[in-house]
């Protein structure tokens, strides 16, 4: 019989730790989008589309593979199948023949509110029991934490 290996939640490495808090979020919120005929990574490309739009920018591949750190296969992936599900479209640029601009579909535009609440509601559930300052001060070790593993 093989005894369980127990490690306290202290002596697992911060980078071990920030992957498992990565893991259990998709997940959940994974599960939480089902309805919605989404996955969180298509969820995380519409939001960002939504902002850009809303700014009124105009929204390409590669602006999309920049921001989300996603690879161009990744990224086309996720394209057609919101497209397939009818949530974006392509179309040729005005400008540029060769480059194609990314659009939202009124489909999903109407889905934007329900997106947004389940994603406030899952990051309630991230920080629940945390002060204002210990929010602030979680946001700004994040930030550089970040910008350590960028550099």
């Amino acid at each position: 019989m093989h005894k369980s290996c127990q490690i306290s939640e202290s002596d697992i490495p911060i980078g071990a730790k920030i992957k498992f808090i990565h893991l259990a979020f998709e997940n959940r919120f994974n599960q939480n989008l089902q309805e919605l005929n989404l996955t969180s990574s298509q969820m995380h490309l519409l939001v960002y589309l939504d902002r850009c739009e809303n700014a009124g920018k105009k929204v390409n591949q590669r602006m999309i593979e920049k921001h989300l750190h996603l690879s161009n296969p990744t990224v086309t992936g996720l394209l057609q199948r919101l497209e397939a599900k009818g949530f974006v479209s392509r179309k040729v640029s005005d400008t540029d023949g060769r480059n194609k601009e990314i659009q939202q579909t009124d489909a999903c535009k109407a889905l934007h509110n329900e997106m947004h609440r389940r994603l406030d509601a899952e990051n309630e559930k991230m920080i629940a029991g945390l002060s204002d300052k210990e929010i602030a001060e979680l946001n700004r070790l994040l930030v550089v934490v970040l910008k350590n593993m960028q550099d």
